[in-house]
């Protein structure tokens, strides 16, 4: 009933004596808690999701390169100076290869361990560091043909499962139409799930109230599941243009706050022009976004990202994104069909190779939202940093600040005259290595030793002009990730 009044409420306009005898109507006879706008009115609930599977793709993109670090990795830094000075000098040849090879120059580090392998053609890690450089250069057989010659030497068992996985990869590669599955599973703990005012304090038309009990910070823990089903088809061109789709699930289960439970379906479809170093891929996708075990929302949309690999240090992208979001009244947020109308966003940014094991991004975004009221309706500018650090072992560190200014198009009358202005921090450190060397290679059976485990934690702040929006929030959470590719 509270939630009805209030849903009534916010649709009255502002000034009519109707709308102001249901404010002293509410002022004076409803409890302090029902004053509040539910906690989903108050956020984007469905934002998690948006988010899951871009963290998914970077920790997937962190493990392949901590990996590669402990095949590649030197310690010793030597410039080029020092290789024309020493042209016979193994040992130096191999480490500018491997300082190649993690600043981007492939085609350098092939140069170089022909010329190593010149000198000395029995060097078994020199002949698979130049296979896998041969297959990261798309010379599958060539690559082959030197995995499967090393393979006849002796060598550690390490070395020989480090081959044979290469093997299959490039079986794999051959393959027209790939798939792959990954699925994460984590726990998550929230310092303050329901996002309470900082101060519990709350305004219904600019009148001041404070929250009950009920409606005051409550901490709460959430199973995440994250399913992702990617298909890549090869068009056959030597460029390596490529179709590819996928689909998305993501299921986050409440312990307690079950308003906030929630599963998103998405689908994707789109394709790759490989014009290296550029590329540019459009996609067309679809997200079913479920609240409270209740239909909640559908949006559809296109995007449409270009790349630019300016030298082996630096990429540069690109992106915009159109969506229609449409919005179902629940139970929990009555109100929701307000935010119905399109949104639309743009941005651009970098990544830059700072030394072998360090990798710094930055992203710039600008979003519209247009709704059916316009006190749902916001631009938001977003900048976010963040930096790749390979700490060796296999394990990485990633780190993200990010820093959000948001403001709407018009006041909502059941909160305030004013507008709504807000400004959001947050920043986020996760700490990941495969389960083999958390635990020890000999320690675990095959299927276990290239799951993926990570530790993070989060702390958001959101500053607003209006209290009901400014809150606090402390994060934590494990995953552990595993992939397959057939």
């Amino acid at each position: 009933m509270i939630r009805k009044f209030t849903a009534t409420l916010a649709r009255c306009p502002a000034g009519g004596s109707g709308t102001a005898s249901l404010l002293l109507v509410a002022a004076l006879f409803l409890p302090a808690s029902a004053l509040a706008q539910s906690t989903i009115d108050r956020t984007e609930p469905e934002a998690p999701a948006r988010t899951a599977t871009e963290r998914l793709i970077q920790t997937e993109d962190a493990e392949r390169s901590a990996r590669e670090q402990e095949l590649f990795g030197t310690t010793r830094i030597v410039t080029f100076e020092e290789v024309l000075a020493n042209p016979d000098d193994i040992e130096i040849n191999i480490a500018w290869a491997r300082l190649q090879i993690a600043r981007g120059d492939v085609k350098g580090a092939a140069g170089t361990f022909e010329r190593i392998l010149l000198i000395n053609p029995d060097l078994p890690r020199v002949q698979l560091l130049y296979a896998i450089v041969l297959y990261r250069l798309d010379s599958i057989d060539e690559a082959e043909r030197e995995l499967r010659a090393v393979r006849q030497l002796e060598m550690p068992a390490s070395l020989r499962a480090e081959i044979d996985r290469y093997l299959d990869e490039i079986a794999l590669r051959r393959k027209t139409t790939r798939y792959a599955l990954t699925v994460s599973l984590g726990v998550q703990y929230d310092w303050n799930r329901n996002a309470a005012p900082l101060d519990n304090r709350v305004l219904l038309a600019d009148l001041e109230a404070s929250l009950g009990e009920a409606d005051q910070r409550k901490h709460d823990i959430a199973r995440n599941t994250l399913v992702r089903y990617e298909v890549t088809h090869d068009l056959g061109y030597q460029s390596r243009h490529r179709l590819n789709g996928a689909v998305n699930v993501y299921d986050s289960e409440q312990s307690t706050r079950d308003e906030l439970d929630l599963r998103v379906l998405s689908t994707e479809f789109g394709g790759v022009y490989d014009a290296a170093p550029f590329a540019i891929a459009p996609s067309v996708y679809v997200r079913y976004i479920t609240l409270a075990k209740k239909r909640y929302a559908v949006n559809q949309g296109v995007s449409l990202r270009s790349t630019l690999q300016r030298d082996a240090d630096t990429a540069l992208y690109a992106f915009g994104e159109a969506e229609r979001q449409e919005y179902f009244s629940i139970e929990e947020s009555l109100v929701a069909p307000e935010r119905t109308g399109a949104q639309f966003a743009a941005g651009f940014g970098a990544s830059h190779v700072l030394d072998p094991a360090m990798r710094l991004s930055a992203e710039i975004r600008e979003t519209v939202k247009r709704a059916a009221r316009n006190y749902n309706a916001y631009h938001t500018e977003t900048l976010n940093l963040s930096h790749t650090w390979l700490i060796g072992s296999g394990a990485f560190l990633i780190t993200s600040l990010t820093g959000e200014r948001r403001r709407y198009a018009a006041n909502d009358p059941a909160v305030s005259a004013l507008a709504r202005h807000d400004r959001v921090g947050r920043a986020r450190v996760s700490l990941g290595m495969p389960l083999r060397a958390l635990v020890g290679e000999a320690e675990l059976p095959a299927f276990f030793q290239d799951i993926v485990v990570t530790v993070s934690a989060e702390a958001t702040r959101q500053l607003s002009n209006l209290p009901n929006y400014a809150y606090t929030n402390r994060r934590y959470s494990f995953d552990a990730l595993k992939r397959w590719e057939f």
